[in-house]
């Protein structure tokens, strides 16, 4: 990705000033992203779309992970058919101005009953899986009858081919740059249901927060020329890790949850988010053995990692075969945990905090 980034939006390293090209370098390393999934091939990273064309892209591949991840989960389901559904519910922060929604195109390609019930879910970043996951649940939780489907997907990549444009031998924004080093794709969807068994995942409870005086610490626009800008203040973070112990030991102390059961899918946001999660609530490396790896092997997914990432525990608990990761530390006895507790952070700056129970 590195080398893409260079040779096609910076046109070349001859093009870039010295200090910016360490830079360059210094990211895409600190970001300890060893594998590469994005939907674009390899000479199409980084080459600027115009608005037409990447708002097509978009739509399509989203609408191809969504309807692939969905059928997966039903598949998962223990039976459960696609005309069961009685509530759909997407969420995505590749967020493009359109018609019909992508709420009816997944339900028309999956032939879910035209009477199922909607709803599409945008701009909400990188918090989006944990939100709807506990709206999800509510509305399980209303009636029997209800079974709900959620699909979260992400092109995030594609912010690489919306940057602002790169200026040769100019000094380049370095929000550009962290962008691309981090932003990867993905999806994921899961059932609700009082009635189907959850193969050994439920969702306990749910809490939500908006930290005060963070309003400017993170902003996406989009500018005239169809460019989209990301800006993350160094504050943010600091900003979460006060905030986060008050919300989890909260919930933890209702429920009388030693936080030791607990593992941890945190959003895969960068290594210094997982890390200062990990200080400010005082937790072993190995309980956020499934975040890590998922940053690793995957990168940032926005609010998709949400979900992947406690997919990724909830499979390797109920396996016999175990994950190997350098540099990731995994629990020796996975059985010892019984909860997940899952944070997310996103534009606000908001909080979302799920308690999954694995048993």
């Amino acid at each position: 990705m590195c080398d893409m980034f260079i040779k096609n939006y910076c046109t070349g390293q001859t093009n870039i000033i010295s200090k910016d090209l360490d830079f360059i370098h210094r990211v895409f390393s600190a970001t300890l992203i060893q594998t590469c999934y994005v939907n674009l091939p390899e000479d199409r990273l980084f080459i600027r779309m115009e608005r037409q064309e990447y708002t097509e892209y978009v739509k399509r591949t989203m609408l191809s992970m969504a309807c692939e991840s969905a059928r997966k989960a039903i598949n998962n389901s223990n039976g459960l058919k696609l005309d069961q559904i009685t509530h759909i519910v997407f969420g995505t922060m590749t967020a493009t101005i359109g018609a019909p929604s992508m709420d009816i195109y997944i339900s028309k390609e999956l032939g879910l009953n035209p009477i199922v019930k909607r709803l599409n879910v945008e701009a909400m970043g990188c918090l989006t899986g944990f939100r709807l996951v506990g709206l999800c649940r509510d509305i399980a939780l209303q009636s029997e009858s209800n079974i709900v489907l959620l699909i979260v997907c992400d092109i995030r990549s594609a912010l690489g081919n919306q940057l602002t444009p790169f200026i040769p031998m100019e000094p380049i924004d370095k929000s550009n740059v962290i962008v691309a080093a981090l932003f990867r794709d993905a999806c994921g969807a899961a059932i609700f249901s009082q009635k189907v068994p959850n193969q050994y995942c439920t969702v306990i409870d749910h809490r939500s927060a908006i930290i005060e005086n963070t309003l400017e610490l993170g902003r996406l626009k989009e500018f005239n020329d169809s460019s989209i800008h990301l800006y993350l203040d160094k504050q943010l973070p600091y900003a979460v890790f006060n905030h986060v112990p008050n919300i989890v030991n909260k919930l933890l102390e209702e429920y009388k949850i030693d936080i030791q059961a607990c593992q941890f899918a945190v959003h895969t946001g960068g290594p210094k988010i997982i890390r200062g999660i990990q200080k400010c609530l005082d937790l072993k490396h190995e309980q956020l053995c499934a975040s890590w790896y998922v940053m690793i092997n995957y990168g940032n997914l926005s609010g998709s990692s949400n979900l992947v990432v406690v997919e990724h525990f909830r499979r390797w608990k109920y396996s016999s075969t175990k994950p190997i990761c350098k540099n990731v530390i995994f629990p020796e006895d996975f059985n010892e945990y019984k909860y997940i507790i899952g944070l997310s952070f996103g534009p606000g700056i908001a909080v979302e905090c799920v308690l999954f129970g694995l048993e």
